[in-house]
């Protein structure tokens, strides 16, 4: 016990730099190797650390007052929705490459949340709509959330919620994932229908029992915010619900804590599952409308997943309904599984299974999986190798567009 109590005393934090010999750092050449068995690196929390997020997603706060104005700037004309990506400097390439794929689309309506003043100026002089969230991203020093990559998946989830609670719609993606096509019809469907809240794609489905997919994928996530006041407050409350989940101190430590708020997400949604159920699919109502069809789509848990799964289905909007699920009662949360059609690039590493799910880089959405998966204790940023193998990928698969 002492000698690890030295340990973790005299341990540093990992390194990190954006200027190399003169020059700026390639993404990922500031920040040190490590791997699973040998990582020296680590960032204590502060002593007198808090439990609980540092802010909320309070849209009339100073703090958040650049990104409201930034994004509804940008949602002008587009129905109330926004996209948003977050970034740091090592991210650079690929929010300008994830920029570009909305430009191919004709769309205008996203923007960038910086987390450094780096990446801030660098998608500025090249006319990216951005916003300076780095001192955001710094509050989370105050709590137990060491790690960048840590502190970087909690606040992008808390700034989409509060661009949710001003009143907007918005597609919170990762930096990796590219428009192959428009996905805005989908997401305007969801907002007509009027009985969703959240939309997340239909990941990891297997037909069990009661909604058919274990735990779908959170790092994609649509929120309703330009709906009813109750359909917003329910999807702030459900993105607060999967933060504070991610924040328990067992999901900071463990292996995989680099994405221990995907985890928190995941977390709530199965002890939330068991009073799911299936309520059916959307389906254009014959007059402007979008309405759930649970009778000629017949909706079950098993036509939900794998080869088992009806074709009707592969483009529909599946509804489901988690009854006890947030704080404060408020009817639950209402669930909208996004269709393959969508986005159905949910394998991270190509190793483990070579070959995507069929049609996956012809979704609206796509994402490369990296080639093999590098487990890491306590990794803090990601270095060198790993971007150049996603971009790699991305070429490899024509997703690479600058």
């Amino acid at each position: 016990m002492w000698l690890s109590l030295a340990i973790l005393i005299s341990a540093e934090p990992s390194p990190h730099k954006t200027w190399c010999d003169d020059r700026p750092c390639r993404p990922g050449e500031g920040n040190p190797v490590v791997t699973h068995s040998n990582n020296p690196y680590e960032t204590p929390g502060p002593p007198d650390f808090i439990k609980t997020p540092p802010h909320t997603p309070d849209p009339t706060a100073p703090h958040y007052a650049p990104l409201v104005a930034t994004a509804k700037a940008v949602a002008h004309a587009h129905h109330h929705l926004v996209y948003m990506c977050a970034a740091d400097f090592d991210y650079r390439e690929l929010a300008m490459n994830w920029w570009q794929s909305l430009q191919r689309q004709g769309l205008h309506n996203g923007f960038v949340y910086a987390l450094d003043g780096e990446v801030h100026e660098y998608l500025k002089a090249r006319q990216v709509p951005v916003v300076d969230g780095s001192a955001n991203l710094d509050a989370w020093n105050r709590t137990r959330v060491t790690r960048h990559i840590q502190r970087a998946e909690a606040e992008r989830h808390m700034a989409a919620a509060a661009v949710a609670a001003a009143g907007l719609d918005v597609l919170l993606m990762e930096a990796t994932m590219v428009m192959v096509h428009d996905p805005s019809p989908t997401l305007h469907d969801v907002a007509r229908s009027g009985v969703v809240d959240t939309a997340v794609p239909r990941c990891n489905c297997n037909g069990a029992p009661p909604l058919g997919c274990k735990n779908p994928c959170w790092n994609l996530v649509f929120l309703r915010g330009a709906g009813s006041a109750e359909q917003r407050e329910r999807a702030v409350a459900w993105q607060l619900a999967g933060i504070r989940k991610g924040m328990v101190d067992f999901y900071l430590r463990w292996w995989l804590g680099a994405h221990c708020f995907l985890a928190g997400f995941g977390k709530r949604f199965g002890e939330c599952m068991g009073s799911g159920r299936l309520e059916g699919a959307l389906v254009e109502g014959g007059g402007d409308g979008v309405t759930i069809d649970n009778s000629s789509l017949t909706v079950k848990p098993e036509y939900l997943g794998g080869d088992a799964a009806k074709a009707e289905l592969k483009t529909a909007v599946v509804v489901a309904t988690l009854p006890h699920c947030l704080e404060g009662g408020g009817g639950g949360l209402r669930l909208g599984l996004l269709p393959e059609s969508f986005f159905n690039a949910y394998l991270l590493f190509s190793e483990t299974n070579p070959s995507q799910p069929a049609g996956a880089l012809q979704a609206a959405i796509a994402r490369s999986p990296k080639p093999v998966q590098r487990d890491r204790l306590k990794l803090d940023r990601y270095d060198e190798q790993d971007f150049v193998e996603m971009t790699t990928a991305m070429k490899r698969d024509g997703l690479w567009f600058l």
